[in-house]
């Protein structure tokens, strides 16, 4: 009798019907109260179940009556991860594997308790030791590699990814797990190709969503990203937060705020302990008209984390964006690129303060960000200069022929070649800080060779009739061309509603587009409806550039390095600035403090650049009345 209902209760369980299986171990139960396995099945549904508690109790007592059963001390190990009691876990699941050495599951949930513990290395030979007894068991090939990558060691977890594919060929764990190793590494394609896998194999699986999204994002295909993301952003499961998040990040590459923020939203509702949530919602607040509201959300985004570098140097930008540079410039020292140009050079020790009198005191400043950055940032050697110090700029090559006639600058040596000798170091981003928080000086003062002068004159004669309008799309690089992930800092805007507004805009037009695509050009003709010259190769010949800006009657472009070298000549320019704006452009207004006289359009929350684009075009047209009078 007791057997046929152990196998009745047997069938109940492996239908899905836990309560009446639990019901009918209990039958045997009360006929034999230490019936070994009834107690132990009883409590594996209670497990099931959701209750610990009762499992352990049951359990327990099964192996008090058996106590060399290793699939009794098994399913302790995994009652004690529910309980989140980790040491606990790995020795009964050690205890297990003892029992039953042939089965190496025991063995490898044993090595995963050492990686939850933080002893990555022991798991790391444990599995080692499993995959050499067991090689045919992939399972154990998948959590090599993880506890190998958990290390910091992508390249070489790829290898027992692979090996655990080769003998499951279907395991979207094992997909995912690649597709990550692939996605760290920067091996974009292959990643989304893993990502895609795993997805078509559990197309409910929030991970494989979430991956696929990221690495969309961080390939620039923000669109497809939203659309990985929108079939599953409801669903009621606590794991979809990171999956709204997803989404938000989704929509916020492409401007859209306003839509991005019910995403951040569901985020921050299903993770309010999550910084990453919290500051996201902030962020989109701050960025939808409320930047009160959002600066606060984002204060508690860091309190829940006071050691999160990433938000700290987000709110410091938002801060410098609203204005307020004294608190904005605090972290700025968490920026990636100084952190990056510290790890690389740590015979160098740049200094955060700098005395009042630097009299008889060489200093040697270092760029660790792009062209445009190091020209923003020279605008503050004149404050370095009245304290007295002799400077020595390390400039990148592109600079060095026009920052050498700089006479605020005592030396300006390429990168790359020694350096020389200095009392104090100091990376030219550190400057604001060392010098004091509110000063905004105008930029650095340039001057264009003559002979650049007179050969752009002749290139511009040879065009046509003034006024000459230089217009730039894009700025920084496209993220599918990138090496790194920098996605953030890449700008855009759409060709067709550039060329509508400047159809009907009297002039000579200039592409000054770095890296144009193929036909970018040509297509913006066509919408013009008048030729467009390119000059984009002066990008890569900046002394030609720099006279070109100087000689402009008006330039219209992203935020670039080509701005800077426009301030640098004492000219104005008109910046079309897309959501989120930097924070040399601010999150608000008609111009900014660092360019006077620039004129900035923005792109609407709601990712909308025709308002932007008809103030452009109304701007434009009243200068070429206001020059024709």
């Amino acid at each position: 009798m007791v057997r046929d209902l152990i196998e009745k209760g047997l069938r109940a369980h492996q239908a899905g019907r836990l309560a009446e299986a639990r019901a009918v171990y209990e039958q045997v139960l009360a006929l034999q109260p230490r019936h070994p396995d009834a107690l132990h099945l009883t409590g594996v549904v209670a497990l099931q179940a959701g209750d610990a508690s009762s499992a352990l109790a049951f359990i327990r007592k099964a192996i008090e009556v058996q106590p060399r059963n290793a699939a009794f001390h098994g399913n302790l190990g995994q009652v004690y991860l529910e309980l989140s009691q980790v040491a606990e876990a790995h020795d009964a699941f050690r205890k297990a594997s003892r029992l039953d050495p042939g089965n190496p599951h025991f063995a490898v949930s044993a090595a995963n308790c050492l990686a939850l513990q933080g002893r990555l290395a022991e798991a790391e030979r444990q599995l080692r030791r499993v995959t050499q007894t067991h090689p045919g068991f992939a399972f154990a090939w998948l959590n090599l590699g993880n506890a190998i990558q958990e290390q910091g060691r992508a390249e070489e977890a790829i290898e027992p990814y692979r090996r655990s594919l080769q003998l499951e060929p279907g395991s979207p764990d094992a997909l995912n797990s690649l597709g990550r190793s692939l996605h760290s590494l920067e091996r974009f394609a292959e990643a989304e190709q893993a990502y895609r896998q795993s997805l078509s194999l559990q197309p409910d699986s929030i991970v494989a969503r979430c991956n696929l999204a990221s690495v969309l994002i961080d390939r620039g295909r923000f669109e497809e990203a939203e659309s990985v993301c929108r079939p599953a952003a409801r669903i009621d499961d606590p794991r979809a937060g990171e999956l709204s998040m997803m989404l938000g990040s989704a929509l916020a590459h492409q401007g859209r705020f306003t839509a991005a923020l019910d995403a951040f939203r569901r985020a921050a509702d299903l993770g309010p302990r999550d910084p990453r949530a919290q500051w996201a919602y902030g962020f989109a607040v701050h960025a939808t008209g409320n930047p009160d509201q959002g600066i606060a959300r984002m204060e508690a985004a860091l309190a829940l984390d006071p050691d999160a570098i990433s938000i700290r140097g987000a709110l410091s930008a938002v801060r410098r964006a609203r204005g307020d540079f004294a608190a904005g410039w605090r972290d700025y020292e968490t920026r990636p690129s100084r952190l990056n140009f510290l790890s690389e050079n740590p015979q160098l020790h740049p200094v955060l303060a700098l005395a009042p009198d630097l009299s008889n005191s060489r200093v040697c400043l270092l760029g660790e960000q792009g062209l445009g950055d190091e020209l923003f940032f020279l605008r503050f050697v004149p404050l370095l200069k009245s304290r007295g110090a002799d400077v020595a700029y390390i400039a990148g090559h592109k600079l060095v022929s026009m920052l050498g006639r700089v006479p605020l600058l005592d030396q300006v040596i390429p990168r790359g070649q020694a350096l020389p000798e200095f009392d104090i170091a100091m990376l030219i981003g550190d400057l604001p800080v060392a010098l004091g928080h509110e000063a905004t000086p105008a930029p650095l003062p340039l001057s264009a060779l003559p002979s650049r002068l007179d050969e752009m004159r002749e290139r511009l004669h040879a065009l046509g009739r003034p006024p000459f309008l230089g217009v730039t799309w894009r700025g920084g690089t496209a993220p599918e061309r990138q090496l790194g992930a920098s996605w953030s800092h890449f700008k855009r805007v759409p060709l067709e509603g550039l060329g509508a507004a400047l159809q009907e805009v009297e002039g000579t037009l200039l592409a000054l587009q770095r890296l144009p695509e193929d036909g970018e050009v040509a297509h913006l003709a066509a919408r013009v409806g008048r030729p467009v010259h390119d000059f984009t190769a002066l990008n890569e010949d900046l002394e030609g550039m720099l006279a070109l800006l100087s000689l402009l009657d008006d330039y219209v472009g992203v935020s670039n390095a080509n701005m800077h070298l426009r301030a640098g000549v004492g000219r104005t320019a008109r910046v079309l600035v897309p959501q989120p704006a930097e924070w040399r452009w601010m999150s608000a207004g008609d111009e900014s403090p660092w360019f006077p006289g620039f004129r900035i359009y923005r792109q609407a929350p709601d990712g909308d650049w025709r308002d932007a684009l008809s103030r452009l075009e109304r701007d434009l047209m009243a200068s070429r009345n206001r020059g024709a009078e």
